[in-house]
């Protein structure tokens, strides 16, 4: 498994690229080896957004990212915000005993 790790700045407008990230969201999520994401946003109010997704390995992510579909829907994202994409690989899990709650 793999994890991705995009920061993005905003520069638009924060509700359009919650909508075209939304947009975007819904393509991905068909990709094959695609496990999860989530968006997330610092309680500061600045415009900066945190993606974490992970994949079953590179090459899926890879696949994903030049489908045309998902090549498409990530056009509006460009317009609106700046990412800094980075791929990790876990490294230690930490879970209260009993698993994920």
């Amino acid at each position: 498994m793999i994890v991705l790790v995009n920061v993005f700045e905003v520069r638009g407008s924060e509700a359009e690229f919650e909508r075209a990230f939304t947009d975007l969201s819904a393509s991905v999520r068909a990709r094959p080896g695609f496990l999860h994401h989530r968006l997330l946003r610092p309680r500061d109010g600045s415009p900066t957004y945190i993606n974490v997704a992970e994949w079953e390995n590179e090459q899926s992510l890879r696949d994903a990212l030049s489908h045309p579909e998902v090549t498409r829907r990530l056009a509006p994202l460009a317009a609106l915000a700046t990412g800094t994409p980075t791929i990790c690989h876990p490294v230690l899990d930490g879970f209260p005993p009993g698993g994920m709650t």
